[in-house]
């Protein structure tokens, strides 16, 4: 038998909420990279810098001191937290598939 992990469903909807504002809160710091960077000719080093546009231009900035501690809080807000958005989406697809698998059979 598997070990499953069992998390209190206020709790979980909690986190999906959180993850999916800053999921939203990365896209728009994507954005905001993409429109800096939109006349850049620059290819690949373009890209790069809108992908780090969350470190280097970010839309909420962080007052923290510490470099190293604010560079770890952003990159597990703007890219932990969204990947943990979409693992979260994936288990409660499987959750009501198992609770619907009657209606859903073929």
């Amino acid at each position: 038998m598997e070990r499953q992990i069992h998390m209190p469903r206020f709790l979980f909807i909690i986190l999906m909420i959180l993850a999916g504002g800053l999921f939203v809160l990365t896209l728009i710091n994507f954005g905001v990279g993409f429109i800096h960077e939109m006349h850049s000719t620059d290819g690949w080093r373009a890209v790069v810098r809108i992908i780090l546009t969350p470190f280097t231009n970010p839309v909420i900035a962080l007052p923290i001191a510490s470099v190293f501690l604010r560079y770890s809080i952003v990159f597990i807000l703007q890219y932990l937290m969204p990947v943990l958005f979409f693992i979260g989406l994936h288990f409660v697809r499987m959750d009501y598939m198992e609770r619907h698998a009657e209606a859903h059979s073929y």
